[in-house]
């Protein structure tokens, strides 16, 4: 009666087991909506003005790009267990690839996160050959390939869209690297060195092409810069210890400088990443007003959106900008461990 008995409770269990592995299994997730619109809708400026600035969500890791999940994959982590959620640590540097690739240099947590938002994978990647990364800082693609400014190694480190290693360069020449760009005008990298407070110029292959910039207050001088963005035949550069941004050339030549160290309307106090809009305008990030702050080509304030905090729309130490071909703009919220996602809604009224 006894083996009667627990041959009964072991057929029970399995039953039992059978049904909650079922359970999980159908447990298959369709694709979420990745920027569901937020009610209400938090905009720049504020109504009754027209808004030019739309935020449309956060991303902190990889949990927040809802990919779908298949009865295959469901049944794998039913077996297994969860993956642990891959979150952002510090970012610092993020670029942007047509529509769907992202870059996200993780200072604070020493790796490279790139996101695929068409298939809503997020790879982490925290070193390359048998190398780690020290203090990844800066981010640029050249189509899919992907160029990481290591600050601690001196050095900036070729990947893949899929993370693979190809090239490592600069070491000789630079001193501290931080932000990088890709000039598609001139089928080169530029790259802001900050500990010689020059723009290092360099062949996707890694030879060294030209440097301009000194350290200095003069136009075409720089004390301590750290972010660098292009668009068409001319860049901004975040000058930081000079509290302003400039305008250059593809050779150098500086064109306008904006900005100045001051509390008021236009001013920076510690600008750091930069980008443009498909209409031209300057993006200037500033860590210590924690906010955003717009210009026009003759450097005259639009507007600016962000105030210090954690909420939606609020910042924390932001660094690093990045603006996509639909013009939306990613801001490393490094601070709140997070970027944050807003949309470019034009001029037109």
């Amino acid at each position: 009666m006894c083996w009667v008995a627990n041959n009964r409770m072991r057929a029970l269990v399995a039953v039992v087991c059978l049904l909650q592995l079922h359970a999980l299994v159908g447990c298959a997730r369709p694709r979420g909506v990745l920027f569901a619109p937020l009610e209400p809708p938090h905009v720049w400026p504020p109504p009754p003005d027209q808004p030019r600035i739309k935020l449309l969500g956060t991303i902190a890791g990889s949990a927040d790009l809802k990919a779908d999940q298949t009865r295959y994959e469901a049944f794998k982590a039913a077996l297994r267990g969860r993956r642990p959620t891959i979150k952002f640590s510090g970012p610092h540097g993020v670029a942007v690839e047509g529509p769907n690739l992202l870059a996200v240099a993780d200072g604070a947590g020493r790796v490279v996160h790139i996101i695929n938002l068409d298939d809503r994978t997020h790879r982490l990647i925290a070193g390359f050959a048998d190398q780690q990364f020290a203090i990844p800082l800066g981010v640029a693609w050249m189509n899919e390939r992907l160029f990481v400014t290591d600050a601690q190694r001196h050095e900036v480190i070729e990947l893949d869209a899929q993370g693979e290693y190809h090239n490592r360069f600069g070491s000789d020449v630079l001193v501290r690297p931080v932000g990088i760009t890709y000039v598609p005008e001139r089928k080169q990298l530029y790259v802001v060195d900050g500990g010689s407070h020059a723009v290092k110029v360099f062949a996707p292959s890694g030879e060294l092409v030209s440097t301009f910039g000194q350290r200095g207050a003069a136009p075409g001088e720089f004390n301590f810069p750290t972010h660098i963005s292009c668009r068409g035949n001319r860049f901004v550069v975040s000058d930081t210890g000079n509290f302003r941004v400039q305008l250059l050339d593809v050779d150098g030549t500086c064109l306008k400088t904006i900005g100045q160290k001051g509390d008021g309307a236009g001013d920076f106090s510690l600008p750091k990443g930069v980008g443009f809009d498909h209409e031209g305008h300057v993006y200037v990030v500033d860590a210590q007003f924690e906010n955003v702050q717009l210009f026009d080509d003759t450097g005259q304030l639009l507007m600016a959106f962000g105030e210090e905090g954690d909420g939606a729309g609020e910042f924390w130490l932001p660094a690093g900008i990045a603006l996509d071909a639909q013009d939306r703009i990613w801001v490393a919220d490094s601070g709140n461990r997070r970027l944050q996602v807003f949309a470019y809604m034009g001029t037109s009224p």
